[in-house]
């Protein structure tokens, strides 16, 4: 069995230093990413609506991905939790993977959640990717 490596992007820091914790697990060509949610890269929550919130969310996804030489190209597994869970954000994400997958149709869990890790979040994308 291959080593696991943790890791994460440099600019992630201030997230790892409040909370402890490392965004990204590697074992062999599988990659599983901590939950992204909608901050920009400087960890602010700036979005104007649900969707732009989640659009940045699918980024981060992108981001953390990128940043182990993986992208959505290589995702086959997404977990979403949402605050609330509701039609907007349903009808929402088949929109986003069409964009950031194309064809492809991972397999996809949504659930409605009371609380995420940061007030201003209304969703967090957690994605398995295996790098082929």
């Amino acid at each position: 069995m291959e080593k696991p490596t943790l890791s994460s992007p440099s600019n992630y820091a201030p997230m790892m230093e409040k909370f402890g914790y490392n965004q990204v697990l590697q074992v062999g060509n599988r990659i599983d990413i901590s939950g992204q949610g909608g901050w920009d890269k400087d960890m602010n929550f700036t979005y104007k609506s649900l969707e732009e919130e989640i659009d940045q969310a699918f980024q981060n996804v992108e981001y953390v991905l990128n940043s182990v030489g993986s992208s959505w190209k290589d995702v086959y597994s997404v977990k979403s939790y949402h605050i609330p869970l509701g039609d907007e954000a349903v009808e929402l994400f088949p929109k986003m993977f069409k964009k950031y997958l194309g064809d492809r149709k991972p397999i996809w869990s949504c659930v409605g959640v009371s609380q995420l890790g940061e007030k201003e979040m209304h969703v967090e994308i957690v994605v398995t990717a295996i790098k082929e």
